[in-house]
């Protein structure tokens, strides 16, 4: 990054970051601590209202009325947002095609013809993997009433259709948080109708509008809290084959796990939230892995195989 480009960067962390120490700076710019000295006392020179402060607790902070105006993007910010706008087009977020490709010319538009053409061919040879299930159709300004729910702290109304029940209630909604998984968009909430939290699929939803009820941030801040220091309290203890391991040693089911290599097989020790990734490991890799214990584990595994053997 050259150095110019590094200055307003330091300005754009500065404004977003409020107090950052030259630590913080240099691991965002990965860059000597020195280096961001430098840049400071530049900018500094520069008229950019940057404040220090020195001792326990203190870093840079920059006069929140500062502004700077935005300045172009340099080939590799672009490249690096087209690319996020590949993965962007596959989740799907509802409601916001028409700015996904709309944001996707502008970019393009930037680049001169023939890095454009250059770019277009490296992204047809980029491929995101990350959909189990393929959903099209959301309502319409779904994603517009769940923000201003976020922002305003207002309760949801929605009329939500269960398949299993075939059937489609009004409920009203304290919303928690928002989720992407395997192809999918998901709301996680508190429904005054079942009294109980609850995880609703955003392409289920029929219909939605605001609510004039109002929920405190508080419990938004306690949900996050306590969704951030969830607990893995399963241990589960497993032998596998040392390879097998070697292959799939960065899958996040062995992110908190202790090992121990007994020659060609190893022997882990995992932390985990519940046993379904520890089982679906072990009916995957069934000639390569073995559930030790514990019983409570091995047992549900077992179930699940005699159901599977008895309809066979």
């Amino acid at each position: 990054m050259k150095k110019m480009e590094r200055l307003v960067g330091i300005i754009y962390a500065l404004q977003e970051g409020k107090k950052l120490t030259a630590k913080e700076i240099s691991d965002i710019f990965e860059v000597s601590e020195r280096t961001i000295y430098r840049d400071i006392d530049a900018l500094s020179q520069l008229n950019v209202p940057i404040k220090a402060f020195e001792g326990f607790g203190g870093g840079y902070e920059i006069d929140e009325k500062y502004f700077v105006p935005s300045i172009a993007f340099s080939e590799n910010e672009i490249l690096y947002l087209l690319i996020c706008l590949e993965l962007g087009e596959i989740i799907k977020v509802p409601n916001m095609q028409e700015d996904y490709k709309s944001l996707r010319y502008k970019l393009l538009n930037i680049l001169d013809s023939e890095t454009k053409e250059k770019y277009m061919k490296l992204l047809s040879r980029i491929f995101f993997e990350v959909n189990k299930i393929c959903i099209n159709d959301y309502k319409q300004d779904i994603i517009k009433n769940i923000i201003q729910s976020f922002i305003n702290y207002r309760d949801l109304i929605i009329e939500y259709y269960t398949p299993k029940k075939d059937e489609c209630l009004k409920r009203k909604i304290t919303p928690y948080d928002l989720c992407f998984d395997s192809g999918g968009w998901y709301i996680t909430a508190y429904c005054h109708l079942r009294k109980s939290k609850r995880v609703f699929r955003l392409d289920r939803i029929e219909s939605i509008e605001i609510s004039e009820d109002t929920y405190s941030p508080l419990i938004i801040d306690e949900y996050l809290k306590n969704l951030n220091k969830r607990e893995d309290n399963h241990i589960v203890l497993l032998e596998m084959d040392k390879l097998l391991y070697e292959t799939m040693k960065n899958d996040d089911v062995f992110m908190k796990s202790e090992k121990k290599v007994c020659g060609d097989k190893v022997e882990l020790k995992i932390a985990a939230n519940s046993f379904d990734k520890i089982i679906n490991l072990a009916i995957w890799n069934s000639e390569q892995v073995k559930i030790i214990e514990p019983k409570e584990c091995i047992d549900k595994l077992k179930g699940i195989c005699e159901k599977v053997y008895s309809k066979y």
